[in-house]
């Protein structure tokens, strides 16, 4: 994937004479900690966005939409999009619906697909359900298992994840 967030952030720098070293300093962290989290090394802390964002200049949607970028490709975003606008139920997350749509259309539980792909059926309702992360190790036994591709699943977590009107301004993105 590209670097659209760290080009974007060298960019505003440079605009405004700044350095990523004197940015660290004046945002209080230590020599390195921003730098990974440009590189996509580490995930960026929401109180350190909020210090971040006023500086650069950025709405949080932006930001957040030029890590989508980076993260994911444009296929994805656009079946995040599609699914997050189809959803049938506003209130359940799109990951669950679609699941649980298609375990009804083969006739299965929840508990079978856990056994089928050998993974604890508690473990397996908090990724379906979106309280806890859905592992790339889980993604692939659930592809093979419902007999879907891995995008569709990549992009049912990302739906579910972000706003539409981030979602959105990832496509937008150059």
């Amino acid at each position: 994937m590209n670097k659209v967030l760290k080009t974007k952030i060298y960019n505003i720098l440079k605009e405004k004479n700044l350095t990523l070293y004197s940015l660290e300093k004046n945002l209080s962290y230590s020599n390195g900690t921003l730098y990974k989290m440009i590189e996509g090394e580490r995930p960026f802390p929401e109180n350190i966005k909020k210090k971040l964002l006023p500086v650069l200049e950025v709405s949080k949607q932006e930001f957040e939409s030029w890590i989508i970028t980076d993260k994911y490709n444009k296929e994805i975003i656009e079946k995040a999009i599609n699914a997050f606008k189809n959803r049938e139920d506003k209130k359940n997350p799109v990951l669950t619906q679609n699941i649980d749509k298609i375990l009804k259309e083969k006739n299965l539980s929840r508990t079978a697909l856990s056994k089928i792909i050998k993974h604890s059926q508690s473990g397996l309702n908090c990724a379906i359900t979106g309280k806890e992360p859905l592992s790339k190790n889980v993604m692939k036994k659930l592809s093979t298992a419902l007999e879907i591709s891995e995008k569709d699943l990549q992009a049912w977590v990302l739906a579910d994840k972000y706003s539409l009107n981030i979602l959105e301004l990832a496509l937008k993105v150059d």
